[in-house]
């Protein structure tokens, strides 16, 4: 108690309350909504992959705006406190579509030799064929 009989509250350093403070629910739930796009943008993603060209370039497009909701969502997360295996799924997530996303461009830089292996897969019936193909077609030798 002071002089006037009122009593004083001691505050602790400036940071130790400021991470117990609570996390509007607003916020929790803009953060959900963004995990939840970046899920679904990296599933579909996963799906797409195996499209043909030109149909390839419809999950490199998807890889790409997962990647940026899925870096956002991450913030998000981190932010607004959420439980710590969420940005570790979130992080897991990110590194997956961004390989798949990477694989997918590098078919489209390659656009006339995958066009080839494509149509020779299609073409082929037996296992022999098939593998053909793959030896052919998958070697990356240096000339």
């Amino acid at each position: 108690m002071n002089d006037d009989g009122a009593q004083t509250q001691t505050k602790s350093p400036a940071g130790a309350d400021s991470s117990r403070q609570d996390v509007p629910d607003e916020q929790k739930r803009n953060a959900v909504q963004y995990v939840r796009i970046f899920w679904l943008l990296a599933i579909a993603t996963l799906l797409s992959s195996n499209l043909v060209l030109p149909w390839k370039l419809v999950p490199i497009a998807l890889g790409t705006a997962a990647v940026v909701v899925g870096i956002i969502a991450l913030v998000k997360a981190a932010r607004a406190k959420m439980r710590p295996v969420l940005p570790v799924l979130i992080s897991i997530g990110l590194v997956i579509t961004f390989v798949t996303t990477l694989g997918m461009a590098a078919m489209a830089m390659l656009w006339d030799r995958t066009v080839t292996y494509e149509s020779c897969m299609r073409s082929a019936i037996t296992l022999n064929a098939s593998e053909s193909c793959q030896s052919e077609y998958l070697s990356f030798e240096l000339p």
